[in-house]
């Protein structure tokens, strides 16, 4: 007798993983984020475990955030930073190892109320169905620091 091959292991595609993602995010956020208890289990779920996100030095944010930990900590420092978050205008181009995205972001500032409308693109990569690196690169980073004061 000739055994059954091993299951095929289903994977969403990478735009469901993201759409989830970026939902969470927003709730994230607008639940407080970590500051005021806010689960981050939904936007883990949508990551590897060696997941990095790397964010340019001219952000209020600035670094390198390896593993699930660090992604959780930038998104605590995030949520710090922004009071509120609404995503819009997500277009994706999907690729051999990943998908760009671009997008429009208005995050309105925990520390001054002002709102920076912003686009930004992101280069994101996968593995095993789930998202392993991130690369974000905004359109005008200058205006997210004026947003907060800086």
């Amino acid at each position: 007798m000739i055994p059954d091959p091993a299951p095929e292991i289903t994977r969403l595609d990478p735009t469901s993983v993201l759409d989830a993602f970026y939902d969470a995010e927003m709730r994230y956020i607008a639940a407080g984020g970590a500051r005021d208890g806010a689960s981050f289990a939904e936007m883990a779920a949508c990551l590897h475990p060696e997941a990095v996100m790397h964010m340019g030095p001219s952000v209020p944010f600035p670094g390198d955030w390896r593993g699930i930990e660090g992604v959780k900590r930038f998104f605590a420092m995030l949520s710090d930073t922004w009071v509120s978050m609404v995503i819009t205008d997500v277009k994706y181009f999907n690729g051999e190892d990943g998908v760009a995205i671009s997008m429009r972001v208005q995050l309105t500032s925990r520390a001054t109320g002002r709102t920076a409308d912003a686009r930004l693109a992101q280069f994101i990569t996968f593995d095993d169905g789930l998202i392993r690196d991130f690369t974000v690169f905004y359109l005008d980073p200058l205006a997210l620091n004026a947003a907060c004061g800086l």
